[in-house]
Parts: structure tokens; sequence; C-alpha cells
């Protein structure tokens, strides 16, 4: 079957985009290996409009139920390769392969881990890769923050607001801006230590880090800042123009390849975020329309 739109990814860019190609009256797909991207992994958000408090997973199923009401098929399937031959875009599965006028990439950006003991078993469980959505659980708590550029900057700032006893563990030197450097070195709740992390320790829920050096520190909740890299590569042969390692996109989300369209997180948009990537996925789908009536 050839889709006027396929949307290779399933986040909230990926469902918005879906839902307006529907209210266009075009045929389009979702397809995504894991329906909800990282947003599933966030335990409560509570900075997404109409939602005082809900769990991630809940949020993405509740679009994603709202996507299937339009009639929008929602393909859980490994995207394997994606080519253009002849001006149709035509992409392969695990399970079957489709064929459309136009794409619209929303596979998101995976946070760089720390790869040490105690990570994968604890994550969720007292292990972060977004303060923003989980910050305000650790209120009054002993957390540690793992990098030293802006975004681990601000996640200290942040964490240190809920009254917390903030650690900044940076490896050689802290790359932040000046301004957030001179904000939190005010701070007396916040502790500057120099090392990396060996492991992390605990049964249900994390206790403590161990650095390289053998300290050992106790701790309630470890944030992961240390980056972020863009799901580019089953796009290597497109030869997408990039900014700073994501995909380069205008205001109406095109991309520098004729029928490309682009959003969210693996876009060089400045801020991340559900309801911003939500925002972009429509623009895109918008985009989409205004590019087949040519």
């Amino acid at each position: 079957m050839k889709y006027d739109t396929l949307i290779l990814g399933g986040g909230p860019a990926g469902y918005s985009a879906a839902i307006y190609a529907a209210r266009y009256n075009m045929k389009c797909a979702v397809i995504a290996r894991e329906p909800g991207g990282v947003m599933n992994e966030a335990y409560k958000v509570e900075n997404y409009p109409g939602f005082k408090s809900i769990v991630g997973i809940e949020l993405m199923d509740k679009i994603r139920d709202h996507v299937k009401y339009l009639g929008v098929d929602v393909k859980e399937e490994e995207i394997i390769k994606v080519i253009k031959d002849k001006g149709i875009f035509k992409v392969k599965t695990n399970k079957s392969e489709y064929e459309s006028r136009t794409i619209i990439i929303v596979l998101g950006a995976e946070h760089r881990k720390l790869n040490v003991p105690g990570e994968k078993e604890l994550e969720k469980r007292g292990i972060s890769y977004c303060y923003t959505c989980d910050g305000a659980f650790y209120k009054n708590k002993k957390v540690i923050v793992v990098g030293g550029g802006d975004a681990a900057s601000q996640a200290v700032l942040l964490l240190a607001s809920y009254n917390n006893e903030v650690n900044l563990l940076y490896r050689s030197v802290i790359r932040a801006e000046p301004y957030y450097q001179e904000q939190f070195k005010k701070l007396k709740n916040v502790k500057l230590v120099k090392g990396e992390i060996a492991r992390i320790n605990g049964k249900n829920k994390v206790e403590s880090i161990v650095l390289k050096d053998g300290k050992e520190i106790k701790i309630d909740g470890v944030f992961v800042e240390i980056g972020s890299e863009p799901n580019l590569k089953l796009f290597k042969n497109f030869n997408l123009e990039l900014e700073n390692g994501y995909i380069k996109v205008d205001k109406y989300m095109r991309t520098s390849v004729d029928g490309v369209f682009a959003a969210g997180d693996i876009t060089n948009i400045v801020f991340r975020q559900a309801i911003t990537a939500a925002g972009d996925g429509s623009i895109a789908a918008w985009s989409v329309y205004k590019y087949l009536k040519r």
C-alpha cells in the first residue's frame, strides 16, 4: 500500500503528526518499534497540558488511542531500511515493506548512558535521564547530577530548588556557561565533585555510587546529563544536512532532502520537551500536506 506520508517514530512528535495528517485526510501510518518513545521512561509527567499528573506511558497510550480513533495505521514494527527510489520512499521493517510519497522522521534521540554496573538494573528506580520530568519527585533528597555541560548545570539549579542536597559530578572540567556556574556556586546545597562513576549500588532502588578512586557516596537519585545521540543510522545514505549532529530543519520542519520532513528530538530544536515535540509534529504534517498539494 502506498501512503501519502509515513511517520517514522511513535513519540509525541510522531503521534501529533499522525493526528494532523489524518485531519488533512492524508493516508498515513506510524511505524515504531516502541510506540511512545522516551516518554515511556517518565515515571510521572506533570508539565503536559490537560494532565495534572500522569505516568509517561499512560499519557502516550492515551495519545495513541486518539491516533487510532482517527483511523491511522499504527505499526509496532522495527524499521530496518529506508531508501528513496525514483521519488518514492520505501521502508522495510521486520514484518513488511511500505511505500510513501513523503516521510516524517521522528525517531528522537537516545540519552547517552554511563555504561557502568548497576545502571541498567536500577533504571527508573533512582536513575533518571530527564531532570525536568523526574526532578520534582526527589524533594528533600540527596541526588547527584553527572555531567559538566549546560544541561547538567540546569539540572543542578532545578534540583537545588527542591531543597535537595545536590552533587555535581564532572569528569575533568565544567564546560557550562559561566552564568550557570556562577548561579550554582552561590547555592549552599550544591557540592562539586570531580571524578567518574565506577558503579551504582542498590537492591530495589539506588543507594549509593562508587567512584573510580574507590570513594562511595550515599545517594537517593542519579541524574545523567552527558548528552544525547540522535537516531540517524537509518538515514546515512540520505546525506541530510545536520547541525550539531541533529537533522537541520527550517520553521516548516523541512529538511535538506526533498520529501523528507523531521520533528522532535532528532532535529536541531532548542528545547526538547514532549509539548514542543508535539507542536513540531503538527507543523511537519501541515508542511507535508502543502508539499503534496503543490
